[in-house]
């Protein structure tokens, strides 16, 4: 993700700084949020360690909270945020986030429910910081 924003500063760099800006923003807050708060509040366990016939694959699933998904609320914080400042990039960065999101679904880590929250979730601070961000720079 690094280098595709580096391109994009190459390319144009106040749109670049700022779609890095507002990703990075969105995204860590998104995630802290998530992780401090709602999976604390929410008691949701993960797929594969509350079903005995879903097997989780790798081992990346050491989380024993579920809801929402940090990886769909970060991927789509970080494509929305980018789409903003180049509309391009949502032709690659929303497929991509629908691909991680897949993933995690797939890897059983996650229920179809905490992905989408997860994405809703990230696109809703994008948004909320892509309005301040033009209140304040743009």
């Amino acid at each position: 993700m690094l280098s595709f924003a580096m391109v994009l500063i190459y390319l144009d760099w106040k749109s670049g700084i700022t779609a890095l800006l507002l990703g990075s923003l969105s995204a860590g807050v998104a995630d802290a949020i998530n992780s401090r708060l709602l999976k604390k509040k929410t008691d949701r366990v993960r797929p594969g360690k509350q079903f005995d016939d879903i097997r989780s694959l790798g081992v990346m699933n050491y989380g024993k909270k579920s809801f929402p998904s940090n990886h769909a609320s970060n991927t789509m914080a970080f494509a929305i945020s980018f789409s903003f400042m180049f509309s391009w990039t949502a032709w690659v960065l929303i497929p991509l986030s629908l691909l991680v999101a897949y993933s995690r679904i797939y890897c059983g880590a996650h229920f179809p429910l905490d992905v989408l929250a997860g994405w809703v979730f990230g696109a809703t601070w994008s948004v909320i910081f892509y309005n301040i961000i033009s209140l304040l720079l743009l």
